[in-house]
Formats: structure tokens, C-alpha cells, sequence
């Protein structure tokens, strides 16, 4: 049953409606003129510096959606010096200091479900997963289910530093003592080279699930996120080029081939997905220089100390009894609020063997 939407006061109800709704597809259209003054007001007010040194070892997280990334992203964010794209910021990507400026000095936030029936909670100050920042960024449409190909020639350095820029002004936006900038990797997932050339001294973290819960869990996201864009008239309006729904399947270059074998809704697709992840994280673990793997059934098993080696990859402070967010966020590991029924495990297995395997998992 999907949790009702929870708004701490009058004010956030007015003005984070549209948002508790709409996350976390797509960013919001503001009028031009409001868009100015929010750009003078973060110039000329707030006074916001993006002038200092590029971004300071960011942390990308990278993973198949439903393989844990929100959970480890969810922990990582609640440490203090980790700074994060919240939701609030991803829907308003042009100006969102001036907006996350009025959100904290007014206190507006909400409670709600990611998606319909989801068991993921979230709220405008909680971590996104950027897609319209990432969007905007490298030209994609995130609607769009065919892989565009890109290279480092693609963003020349005035692209490159306004993308320095804007981490920066994500940095400021999050408050004193939060200047390590964090994401998880999500429509930009096959471009890890160009993030990495982007971003030099970059920590990357790969979160690997096992093949037959993964694909079965990216089915039930694909029917949740369809169910949620039809009830919320999130659908991309008839007679616009392109798909209209958004579907968090990582744009790998066979993807529209396996959907027009198989079609969005079958275990084979989202089976040959995480093969082809897979297969591409090895296929570049020692070009990238900071790398850093962890299994999710490694974290459920033994939380505390896969995080603790994971703050110790990344070059962040230590657990110690002053972290209590980071560790209440550590305790929640492993509950659920819904039950799961996933099968076709031999078909899984047929097409994800070998690298099930290699990463330690029974066949």
C-alpha cells in the first residue's frame, strides 16, 4: 500500500506538492522571468562563490538500480561530510540554491513513497538520484531508451566547468563541513570513462546483486514506475517524439535490442542488463584509479563493517559514536516493508552464469 504523502506544515504542502508528486521523474519548466530573479537573488543575495577549486575527490556510486545503491547512497549522505543532490535540488537544476535557501529558511519538506507501493521513503531533503541534473549535463534524453554514444571530445572545458560549477554550488548549498560531493550513477551509468576524465581523483563504488534478485527487482521497478507515471499523468504527452514513460533500465547499447526480443517486461531483458553492467564494470576496474567493490548480501550480512571499509575507501571520517545518523541509517539495513516473490531463476542463470561466478555467486 503506498504511503500518503506527509507534510510537516501549511507551507510545505503549498509549495512541495508538485514535487512529492512528480519525483523522481523530471525537473521543473519555470516561467523565465522567475528564473532570473532566482539566478539575481543567488548572485547578488545569497552570494554563492563557485569560483574556488574543482570538486574535492567525489564519490560516484555505481550499481544496477535495485542492487542496493539506494541504501548504500542513503548511508553515505547521512554522513557529515558528504554533500548530495536532494530532491528538492533535482527538480529545480537551473536555481537550485535560491531554492534550497527558501526550503531550509522556511521549512518545507514532505514524507512520501519514491514510487507507488515503493518501500523506498524519501522527502524534498533526502538524496536523488540527479536525473535531471545528469540530464541536463550530458545532453540525454532520459525518456530516450537507446544508448547515445559519447566521448570526452564531447564537452569541451567551458562544459566541464560549469558541471565543476555546479558541484560546487551543491557543496555550498548543503552547509559547512559537507565538502565531499556524492552521487549515485544512474542514466549516466555507461559513460564511467568520461566521469572519470571529468572528475580526476574520483572514488567509484560498484555495488554488485545477485543476477536473480536483481532481475527480478528491476521487473517489479518497471511495472511500479509505469503504474506511478500513469496515476500521477507523469506519461510524456501523445504526439512527442520518443517513449513515453521514463524506465530506470541503464541505457547499455543492447538495450533496445533485448526490448525488441523480449519487450520491457521480461526477466530476459533485465537479465542480459546485468550482465552487460557487469561485464563492462571488469572490463574497466583497472582503468579506473580509485575503485572500490562491495557485494549487497557483504553489507546486509555485516553493515558496520562494510561501511566502515567503504568510509575508509573514500577517504571519510571514521564510525564513531558521534555519527548517530550514519548508524541508525546502518541499523535499518535488511528491513522491508513489503515481501518479495521472484522466480524464473533458471533463465537468470542461463544468460548470467559466468559472471555470477566470478563474483562469488552459486550457479
Amino acid at each position: 500500500m503506498m504511503q500518503e504523502t506527509k507534510f510537516p506544515n501549511w507551507q510545505s504542502r503549498l509549495f512541495l506538492s508538485a514535487i512529492a508528486r512528480r519525483q523522481p521523474i523530471r525537473a521543473a519548466a519555470l516561467p523565465r522571468p522567475v528564473r532570473g530573479f532566482l539566478h539575481w537573488y543567488e548572485k547578488h543575495i545569497l552570494k554563492v562563490d563557485d569560483s574556488k577549486a574543482p570538486p574535492d575527490r567525489p564519490v560516484f556510486l555505481v550499481g544496477m538500480p535495485r542492487s542496493g545503491t539506494t541504501m548504500v547512497q542513503d548511508i553515505l549522505c547521512s554522513h557529515p561530510q558528504i554533500a548530495y543532490i536532494n530532491n528538492t535540488m533535482n527538480f529545480f537544476p537551473d536555481c537550485f540554491c535560491t531554492i534550497e535557501h527558501y526550503r531550509r529558511m522556511l521549512r518545507l519538506d514532505f514524507e512520501s513513497d519514491r514510487y507507488l507501493a515503493d518501500s523506498v521513503s524519501v522527502s524534498a531533503s533526502s538524496p536523488s538520484d540527479a536525473v535531471a541534473v545528469w540530464e541536463k549535463w550530458f545532453g540525454l534524453d532520459v525518456y530516450d531508451l537507446g544508448f547515445k554514444p559519447l566521448a570526452m571530445a564531447d564537452f569541451p572545458q567551458p562544459v566541464v566547468d560549469d558541471i565543476h560549477a555546479t558541484i560546487r554550488k551543491v557543496v555550498w548549498s548543503c552547509g559547512a563541513g559537507r565538502s565531499r560531493f556524492f552521487t549515485k550513477l544512474l542514466v549516466v551509468l555507461p559513460y564511467l570513462e568520461i566521469i572519470r576524465d571529468i572528475f580526476p581523483g574520483a572514488r567509484f563504488v560498484h555495488i554488485i546483486r545477485d543476477a536473480r534478485n536483481t532481475a527480478n527487482s528491476l521487473l517489479k521497478l518497471y511495472r511500479t514506475e509505469v503504474e506511478h507515471q500513469d496515476k500521477m499523468d507523469l506519461v510524456r504527452p501523445a504526439g512527442v517524439k520518443g517513449e513515453r514513460y521514463f524506465i530506470s533500465y541503464p541505457r547499455f547499447p543492447r538495450l533496445k535490442e533485448y526490448v525488441e526480443d523480449f519487450g520491457l517486461d521480461d526477466i530476459r531483458t533485465t537479465a542480459n542488463l546485468w550482465n552487460d553492467e557487469i561485464t563492462y564494470v571488469d572490463s574497466l576496474r583497472d582503468k579506473l584509479p580509485n575503485f572500490h567493490e562491495v557485494r549487497y548480501e557483504d553489507i546486509v550480512a555485516d553493515p558496520a563493517r562494510e561501511i566502515g571499509k567503504l568510509l575508509e575507501f573514500c577517504q571519510l571520517s571514521p564510525l564513531d559514536e558521534k555519527c548517530e545518523a550514519i548508524w541508525k541509517k546502518i541499523r535499518e539495513v535488511g528491513s522491508l516493508r513489503h515481501t518479495n516473490k521472484y522466480g524464473n531463476f533458471p533463465a537468470i542463470e542461463e544468460i548470467c552464469a559466468q559472471n555470477m561466478r566470478k563474483h562469488g555467486y552459486a550457479v
